[in-house]
């Protein structure tokens, strides 16, 4: 192929042109040996990172800002027998509540401090089958902001990340503590995945970096900061399943972390049991002493 439209970076050399929204990791001006500028930039997926190089300001048809989604057109050129890449369009991707036509593969690499979790998190995803759950993850984690965070953000509040506390790895822990019983069924599985992928999301607002509360941390919980994050994807999600969208909206807001920090598994399987029960009758509604789980959430 001569062309493409979203490539992996990793496959970046093997086209003459392509095209696609990557984030912008890096960029610095630098000066030809006559003294003309250019820009050298790195761009990031889940992949890899490359460099790419504009020399015509003209090509910059917006300002963009570090971390941040852009969207290029890039072509393979020459110099002195070796090829680089070559900027030919650059704007930033416009930042609507929800990003469309783009998956977690989209996660920068270059900013993750463990990029084997990242690749084991997104060989995860696409172990995935039901593509609005798929969805409903991706829009999740790309929204302005998040998806940085999601790679930098320990799972332990009051503690420094690290390979073993970060969410990319609770991630992984959850779904292998939940999918134990490799007899379950596909929905049931990727309805699990997509859980563990999203339910601890708020920390990335309660928690900084260096594991310290963040000044919102004190006045808000961490399942209103989750459901708040979530809560455009589940109003797209039910868009498309009324179904899923209720199971997913209902499992954030019931706590199955013990007081020692352990995840329930049992507690998980008895509440999507019952909840695929209420669904499979076409009744939306819950026994009584439930409803206070799901009351509060605006859509």
């Amino acid at each position: 192929m001569r062309n493409s439209i979203q490539p992996s970076l990793l496959n970046s050399n093997r086209f003459k042109r392509f095209k696609g929204r990557y984030f912008l990791v890096g960029c610095l001006l630098k000066q030809t040996q006559h003294g003309k500028p250019y820009w050298e930039m790195r761009l990031s997926d889940s992949a890899t990172a490359v460099k790419i190089y504009c020399f015509d300001k003209g090509h910059f048809f917006s300002s963009f800002k570090a971390n941040s989604l852009v969207y290029v057109e890039v072509c393979v050129k020459t110099h002195l027998g070796k090829p680089y890449l070559r900027c030919v369009y650059i704007e930033a991707v416009t930042q609507e509540p929800l990003i469309n036509n783009l998956n977690i593969r989209a996660i920068p690499s270059a900013l993750c401090p463990y990029p084997d979790l990242l690749k084991d998190t997104v060989n995860l995803f696409d172990s995935m089958d039901n593509g609005h759950l798929k969805k409903f993850v991706s829009q999740t984690l790309l929204q302005t902001d998040i998806a940085d965070r999601f790679i930098n953000c320990p799972s332990k509040i009051g503690s420094k990340q690290s390979v073993e506390n970060c969410l990319l790895s609770k991630t992984l822990q959850v779904v292998d503590s939940l999918l134990k019983d490799k007899s379950v069924n596909i929905e049931y599985q990727d309805i699990a995945i997509a859980f563990a992928f999203v339910h601890e999301i708020g920390k990335v607002k309660k928690v900084t970096s260096d594991g310290t509360l963040s000044a919102i941390a004190y006045r808000a919980d961490l399942d209103d900061l989750t459901v708040e994050i979530c809560s455009l994807p589940l109003l797209q999600l039910s868009k498309k399943s009324k179904a899923l969208s209720y199971q997913m909206r209902y499992l954030l807001t019931v706590g199955f972390t013990n007081k020692n920090g352990r995840f329930c598994e049992n507690k998980f399987h008895s509440c999507l049991q019952h909840l695929t029960e209420c669904v499979g009758h076409h009744s939306p509604k819950l026994p009584h002493h439930h409803l206070h789980a799901v009351g509060h959430i605006q859509l």
